[in-house]
């Protein structure tokens, strides 16, 4: 700083103007930032990826409803799951789906939704089930933003996958605590790692929400998780 001060020509009661920015990537999500690389096919591909994104509003075969991704049968699978592992709220859930979730439309109402994002409704669940860090291994959930490898060529391909991830692989993650599938403790289906979304420290969310936030975050994450498929 007293060098810059110098160089300018101030004293030591100069002002020193700094700008800083964060650079860091703290997921994996290879389309939340862009990156300067030489391959013309990556380049395409978030272009590609950007032009469906700003394209997609009003253009009603691209910006299908989240109802034609999930459908009936698939979300009643996803109820009958989560009902099995203990899940309170999966009725109330139901609802909450058919009502606010189902009709919205991909990524006008879905994606660009500020108030998903406000809720965490989805940011919450991918943070913790994205890629677990366990004492077998590292495991990514299957979806196309962290390092998953298996190929997903359609949603119906998708979809076995991630029920498989999400409700029938026990793990025990490193470094957390025992009651959420901790290193320590009895290993835990990757679903029970969720944490509920507290309207004290998110008041965008309502209480109805708050009370079937373990539920909602999964049939959420579900619905991001097949769109971007």
């Amino acid at each position: 700083a007293a060098a810059a001060a110098a160089a300018g020509g101030g004293g030591v009661n100069s002002t020193l103007r700094c700008a800083t920015w964060n650079i860091a990537a703290v997921n994996n999500n290879p389309f939340e930032y862009f990156v300067t690389h030489d391959d013309p096919a990556y380049n395409q591909l978030m272009a590609d990826v950007e032009a469906f994104i700003e394209g997609a509003p009003g253009d009603v075969t691209r910006d299908v409803t989240v109802g034609e991704l999930i459908d009936d049968a698939m979300f009643a699978e996803l109820a009958a799951l989560m009902t099995q592992h203990g899940f309170a709220g999966v009725d109330a859930t139901s609802e909450y789906w058919a009502a606010h979730i189902k009709p919205r439309r991909i990524v006008s109402g879905f994606l660009q939704d500020p108030d998903i994002g406000a809720k965490r409704l989805c940011s919450m669940p991918d943070r913790v089930t994205n890629t677990l860090h366990t004492t077998t291994g590292v495991l990514y959930r299957p979806t196309i933003i962290n390092c998953y490898e298996k190929e997903m060529p359609s949603v119906s391909a998708w979809w076995e996958q991630w029920k498989t991830f999400m409700f029938d692989t026990p793990v025990q993650v490193l470094g957390s605590s025992s009651s959420s599938g901790g290193g320590g403790s009895a290993p835990v289906p990757v679903c029970k790692l969720l944490d509920p979304i507290q309207r004290r420290k998110y008041p965008a969310v309502t209480d109805a929400e708050e009370a079937i936030s373990l539920p909602l975050q999964l049939a959420c994450m579900a619905a991001f998780d097949a769109i971007l498929v």
